[in-house]
């Protein structure tokens, strides 16, 4: 158990996962392996990014924590199957980063964060060089949400030339693939109630043009997720006020015509622009 007082606080962390997977420990803990908290840890992560987009430091050092007991769990949980533990993961990093920092721990100065850059894909190379799989799109894990792996993906091929040279390009088949899009529709697609009953060719066509907006993200400087992130926070913001606006009248939102709802939706609209006035 973890001794109180201690001056060490990752030895009490690490005491601590001991503690709850130990015999005497959690049930729900005991319970858990590498799989079954994947769901925590991807929430972990999500509710750090949340705190750092709010500027919200005394909640970001709270989630730190949270995100640094799940890294802590996992290592536990290898450690009881003698695959790896704590201090293996904690060298291996530190190994590893210096190994790719040349220009801090080596006499290779570099001037500027596109030769680092640079430098890091070199390295990286010649660590996967005895590797059978010398695909360049091999290390990308298929586990990463949708966004980030495109953005991966599209990286490397880009790196490799096999990119649009000028953002403006990418309209042009941006208009295509909407084109294929409404084709793949058609005039009368088959109805699921107000819904386009799912075909496959749909999902298709509407899959390229989320992948081509991902690349149209990038060559906009703008990272795809953050600016999804912030389109929905702006719709939640006028939503919330045209949810607001229509109790204000004693009134209710289900049941009114879309007609009605649009009046209110361009009130909302007015009012977050005043205030951004």
């Amino acid at each position: 158990m973890i001794p109180p007082n201690s001056p060490n606080p990752i030895q009490n962390l690490l005491q601590l996962a001991q503690d709850l997977r130990s015999p005497t420990g959690c049930p729900w803990d005991k319970e858990q392996n590498h799989k079954s908290v994947i769901p925590h840890l991807l929430e972990e992560v999500y509710e750090v990014v949340d705190t750092i987009e709010n500027n919200d430091d005394p909640h970001l050092k709270e989630e730190l924590g949270d995100l640094l007991f799940q890294i802590v769990f996992h290592c536990q949980l290898a450690n009881e199957r003698d695959a790896f533990q704590w201090d293996d993961v904690v060298n291996g990093i530190v190994e590893k980063l210096i190994r790719r920092h040349p220009h801090v721990y080596e006499n290779s100065a570099l001037t500027n964060s596109s030769e680092v850059l640079l430098q890091w894909d070199e390295i990286k190379k010649k660590e996967k060089a005895n590797k059978s799989d010398q695909s360049i799109l091999a290390d990308i894990p298929r586990a990463l949400p949708a966004i980030q792996r495109s953005e991966k993906i599209q990286s490397k091929v880009s790196k490799q030339g096999f990119d649009w040279d000028h953002p403006l390009d990418l309209f042009t088949k941006l208009k295509e693939e909407i084109s294929e899009l409404e084709e793949a529709i058609g005039n009368n697609p088959r109805m699921d109630g107000k819904k386009i009953a799912y075909d496959e060719n749909i999902e298709e066509e509407l899959g390229d043009i989320f992948f081509l907006m991902v690349n149209l993200s990038k060559k906009l400087s703008l990272d795809p997720e953050t600016t999804l992130r912030k389109a929905n926070q702006k719709f939640e913001n006028r939503f919330q006020i045209l949810e607001s606006l229509i109790a204000q009248n004693g009134e209710t939102i289900k049941g009114k015509p879309l007609s009605e709802l649009d009046q209110y939706w361009a009130k909302a609209k007015e009012i977050l622009k005043n205030r951004k006035a």
